[in-house]
């Protein structure tokens, strides 16, 4: 693979430990979509504003009060889970027999890992505990997904991948990993990440922190045109309409200009689309995709890049998605997003 610029090495250690830190002109699409039963017998939904703001949109998290501490600070919020009942079969076979963790260790180390990650930044999936629930095997995409990464020549970028524990999975089934790129605003959690899964001087992909809207980020700079797949995972929903609209745009260089590059991932969505406020750190809203914005998105960025784009897209009911705190309709959203 050539680069227009040089690519950055691996994260290095924090510490000398062995792996110890718990420190476009018109546009065609066609959107493929589908809902589980019991949503799809709901009567018709009222068109969605989707340029509302946050103050105008519905609230999935109690406003903080002037004088709460700040959310970081504060674990009593709905979305800090106190304790860890059960992990994912999925995950827990990844830990023992990929990083080979003890099975009776496998808890302790998972919610030390999270109690640094939250020190880092309190996103609810942080405090959920869902960076333990892998989603990128969930694409009906997924065997040949690796399948396609066992050849040198196929690549993928993994955008906002938090520990990169997805990366970790196609490397278990088979990617060659020196396909594979990581990328997230908090290099804190890359870190993390080597922590989490023992693999620091194993594993040969690459990770580096980087801001998807900064023109200037030079690491990302050096993969324009390069990846056959970026993924998004549990990431787009960090966006308003607009600002998602220049995150597709700029993961649309990112990939290879040809017919077959793919977008894939999940995020946060809802029967009917909204914005809605998060009381964290720096503020912020969350926008829930229902399966027609979501083809809308992907028609306003054909149009922005002169490009088509065929969205399948489903929205489904899931463990995390749909909690007593969040607004009723919240679904996870599973996409493929193929260039024509």
């Amino acid at each position: 693979m050539t680069s227009t610029a040089p690519l950055p090495p691996p994260l290095h250690r924090l510490d000398d430990q062995p792996d110890n830190l718990i420190a476009s002109s018109d546009v065609n699409w066609l959107l493929n979509g589908t809902m589980d039963q019991e949503d799809a017998k709901m009567p018709p939904q009222p068109e969605t504003n989707l340029e509302t703001t946050a103050t105008n949109g519905h609230t999935i998290i109690p406003p903080l009060q002037p004088e709460s501490k700040p959310v970081k600070d504060n674990k009593a919020v709905p979305w800090y889970h106190t304790s860890l009942a059960e992990i994912d079969p999925v995950t827990r076979d990844l830990l023992e027999n990929y990083s080979k963790i003890p099975s009776d260790q496998v808890k302790p180390h998972v919610f030390a890992i999270r109690e640094k990650a939250w020190d880092v930044y309190p996103y609810p999936c942080i405090g959920q505990f869902l960076f333990l629930n892998l989603t990128i095997n969930l694409s009906p995409y997924y065997p040949t997904l690796v399948a396609r990464l066992r050849d040198p020549a196929h690549t993928l970028l993994d955008l906002g991948c938090c520990f990169a524990q997805d990366v970790r999975k196609l490397v278990a089934d088979g990617a060659r990993a020196e396909n594979l790129y990581g990328a997230d605003l908090h290099g804190e959690f890359l870190e993390l990440g080597y922590a989490l899964f023992r693999d620091r001087r194993t594993l040969r992909a690459t990770f580096f922190p980087a801001d998807v809207l900064d023109p200037r980020d030079l690491p990302l700079r050096g993969l324009d045109g390069e990846m056959d797949v970026v993924h998004l995972g549990l990431f787009l929903h960090h966006f308003d309409f607009p600002a998602c609209v220049r995150v597709c745009v700029r993961v649309v260089r990112l990939l290879r200009p040809r017919a077959g590059s793919l977008v894939m991932g999940v995020q946060v969505g809802a029967l009917v689309a909204d914005v809605v406020p998060i009381p964290i750190p720096s503020g912020g809203v969350l926008f829930r995709h229902d399966l027609a914005s979501f083809a809308r998105l992907w028609e306003e960025v054909g149009r922005v890049t002169g490009t088509e784009w065929r969205v399948e897209a489903r929205l489904e009911r899931a463990k995390g998605f749909g909690e007593k705190w969040q607004i009723e309709g919240t679904r996870r959203l599973g996409f493929e997003v193929w260039r024509l």
